[in-house]
Order: C-alpha cells, then structure tokens, then sequence
C-alpha cells in the first residue's frame, strides 16, 4: 500500500497517523489488523487517491514473495497446480475470514474468492487487491492471455485502467469473483519473471530494515543518522534514500516518527523523566527534546498528560 499512495502523492506516515494506526508501522510489517480495519483502511485508500480501482493497484505491486508464509509455499511449488492448491488451503494466511475454492469445469479451472461472515465494511478494494495477488499463480505459466478474471461489480467509469492490473481478459457483472484459466496450465512449471512488483517488495524490505534499525539505536544520536543506517542496510545513502521515497517515506520523518512513538511510549510508563526520556531517544538536552514534543503534541512534556485528557 506504501508504494501505491506514494505514487499518488499521498504521505504514508500521515496517512495511517489519521486513522488511528501507528505510523511507524513499517517497525511491525507482519502486524495483524481485524478485518474491519483492513476493509475501513482500503477504503480510504480509495477515498483520499479518488482511485476508484486503488485495491488493484495495491495487488498489481504486491509480489508473492513478499507475502510471509504464504508466499513462500507458492514460490516453492513445482508447477502450477501444486501452487494453485497451496493458495487455496493457505488462504486464511493472507486476510481474516477469506477463503479460495477451487473449482474444476470441463477444460477450466476456477479460483474462487470470497469473504466469509458479516462484512463490516464494503470490501470491495480489498476483492480487487485479492484477485491481482491470485492471478499471480497461474500467470507464473507464462500465458497471460490464458487467463480470465471475473469480477461480481458493474462497470465503472474508467475501468478499462484494471487492464494493467488484472490483464486483459476481465469480465464484470460475474457471478463470482475469481480466476479462470486453462486446465492445461497446471502442468506448467513456475516461471518467475521479472516485474515491477520486485521493486516494490526490495524497497519495502529495505524501509522495514531502516526502521527497525532505527528503532534499535534512537538512543543513539550518531548511530541513527543515515550514512551508519545504510551501512548497516548493506545500501548507499543514496540508494537507500530512493528506496525509502519509493515508499513514500523520508529518512528524517522516520527517524523523527520513531522518536515521537518511543517517547509518548515511554511517557505512558511513568517512571521516567523528561530529561531522561530526551536522552532515551537521541536528543542531547531537553531544550531540544521539549521543542520537538510541542510539535508532535502541542503541550510542553510536562504538561502532555493533562493536555491529553483535556
């Protein structure tokens, strides 16, 4: 989702700040969220980019291998088939209450998706982003024209733009919302190619790397800046600058970011000071530290706890 809203322009730290989600959520990428929330955070993905197809956008650059266990059971199959069947069992691995049935019909193969339960909120986008990640595993067959998407919405304005997403064959007013292939493809052995899906899965990979890194030396003023950061990355200042922009996010709103989060934490605790608190998290006096949490909370660190309840 990162890569995505940074293409629109739209401030990742900011964006999941405004919904009440930590903003250093690159700190805990495996995180999960109730499905509300994920169908809730789609939707105002859609609503801030007025993208009305963003859900596939988001799948179109999410490459299998990024995808935990899950994707790590695809990409170690030996043809397509055994893939299919591990992304229909494992389902439950990628979203809360959703499942994949496979259906065989005459020379046809159908990967059914559907949510199970009360859908808390339209889940619409999340379907789109569902079905660019499926059709990944048979488009590793190397035939994209052998494959069909099918989805259960009308048209829209401007969908010929999921063409890019979802390939060329897309049928709408469906019955269900799934992948069609040919029966032939299972036998397939995987191929894997090459798209830009591996740029964003590299530079998401180095973003939560920086963070963590971040994380792990706030205290330390020297080693959170970025030339020792990217060292440790294994990445030029440069390189490693242009992965994060990638993302949408820059190397000082991070660093920045981490020392409001770990501060506010470490406030909650009440056991230490201001001035120990400055230094916990890479500021070299108080003086330093008391501006930046005006900026972050509008009240001076002493008076933050009233401040908050007021």
């Amino acid at each position: 989702m990162a890569p995505y809203l940074a293409t629109q322009g739209v401030c990742v730290l900011d964006f999941f700040q405004r919904l009440g989600i930590s903003t250093n959520i690159f700190q805990n990428p495996d995180i999960w969220l109730p499905r509300a929330a994920c169908f809730r955070i789609a939707n105002e993905m859609a609503a801030i980019t007025q993208d009305s197809f963003s859900g596939a956008y988001v799948g179109h650059l999410t490459e299998i291998r990024s995808l935990g266990t899950w994707g790590e059971l695809i990409m170690r199959s030996s043809n397509i088939a055994q893939a299919c069947a591990l992304a229909s069992t494992h389902a439950t691995m990628l979203h809360q209450g959703g499942e994949v049935k496979i259906v065989t019909e005459g020379r046809r193969i159908k990967m059914i998706h559907q949510f199970t339960g009360h859908y808390e909120a339209d889940p619409g986008q999340f379907v789109l982003g569902s079905l660019a990640v499926l059709r990944k595993v048979p488009l590793m067959a190397g035939e994209p024209s052998a494959i069909q998407v099918h989805i259960k919405a009308s048209r829209r304005k401007g969908d010929a733009a999921l063409e890019e997403c979802l390939g060329p064959n897309i049928f709408t007013n469906a019955q269900y919302n799934m992948i069609e292939f040919d029966r032939d493809l299972l036998a397939e052995p995987l191929t894997h190619t090459r798209d830009e899906a591996w740029k964003t899965t590299d530079a998401l990979q180095s973003t939560i790397k920086t963070a963590d890194l971040l994380l792990q030396n706030i205290a330390d003023h020297e080693l959170s800046k970025l030339d020792p950061v990217s060292k440790h990355v294994g990445l030029s200042a440069r390189t490693l600058q242009r992965r994060l922009k990638y993302c949408g996010v820059d190397f000082d709103a991070l660093r920045d970011e981490t020392r409001r989060s770990q501060s506010l934490q470490l406030m909650a605790t009440g056991r230490y000071t201001a001035t120990e608190i400055a230094y916990m998290v890479g500021y070299s006096d108080q003086a330093h530290f008391t501006r930046a949490f005006k900026r972050w909370t509008g009240s001076a660190p002493s008076r933050y706890p009233d401040a908050a309840l007021a």
